[in-house]
């Protein structure tokens, strides 16, 4: 038994599956972070425990567009602003004050928008995010594995404007081997979604007859010159 292939055919199954009955939303979903970025406005991203995979597909990476931004546990770690021991049992996400704890570290701006990425969509501090910006009138996009949003009574969505599903069972289980569960979908699918918003978004500026506002890696020369002058004009907005 070849397990590994067992597991390529599987997620790329999910992942011909999620191209067939997301795409357009997938489309529709890039303009809209497109039309925000058009705008002077970032993508606030922020993810839940493994949706922080999804943002990392996005915010600041090579080949990647640069008007995304993060908003990162680790940076209020650092600023002692919450406890390890919070994060790692996941009680932070109940703590509503996180939201004013990112205002205080980070600049954020009535042009910006919203994409909340998590597997169950029920943690407080995310639904009262978008609530918030909801209310401000801002776009929000969600992320969840439908599947598990809907058999926890998720509420995150009731806030969006649009949402991807990671397409995933619940339990998110790759294999059953011989009793012992093993892998899972989830992250991957979620992954690869981010990276086709990403073509996406491309396509959009160049439709738009502009150049899409691409990060260079490193490694090229020159790299450091062109990305400042993508970031540059944002000031703290996007690093």
């Amino acid at each position: 038994m070849d397990i590994k292939k067992q597991y390529f055919e599987l997620i790329k199954a999910r992942i011909d599956d999620v191209y067939v009955k997301q795409n357009d939303k997938i489309s529709k979903i890039a303009e809209m972070f497109g039309e925000c970025m058009d705008n002077f406005g970032v993508v606030q991203l922020f993810g839940v425990k493994h949706g922080e995979e999804f943002v990392n597909e996005l915010n600041y990476r090579a080949g990647g567009i640069a008007p995304f931004h993060a908003l990162r546990i680790r940076d209020l770690i650092l600023k002692k602003m919450v406890n390890q021991a919070d994060v790692d049992s996941g009680e932070v996400y109940n703590d509503c004050s996180l939201i004013e704890k990112f205002n205080e570290i980070y600049d954020l701006d009535d042009r910006d928008m919203y994409c909340l990425v998590s597997f169950y969509g029920n943690e407080p501090t995310l639904i009262e995010m978008a609530k918030r910006a909801k209310e401000k009138g801002q776009k929000v996009v969600g992320v969840v594995n439908r599947s598990s949003y809907d058999k926890c009574g998720g509420k995150l969505l009731d806030y969006c404007d649009e949402y991807l599903d990671m397409d995933s069972k619940d339990p998110d289980i790759a294999f059953d081997l011989e009793g012992t569960k093993v892998g899972q979908t989830s992250s991957t699918v979620a992954n690869v979604i981010a990276q086709m918003l990403t073509a996406e978004i491309y396509k959009y500026f160049v439709d738009q007859g502009k150049k899409a506002p691409v990060l260079l890696s490193a490694n090229i020369k020159g790299a450091d010159v062109h990305n400042n002058s993508l970031t540059d004009p944002y000031g703290r907005r996007v690093r």
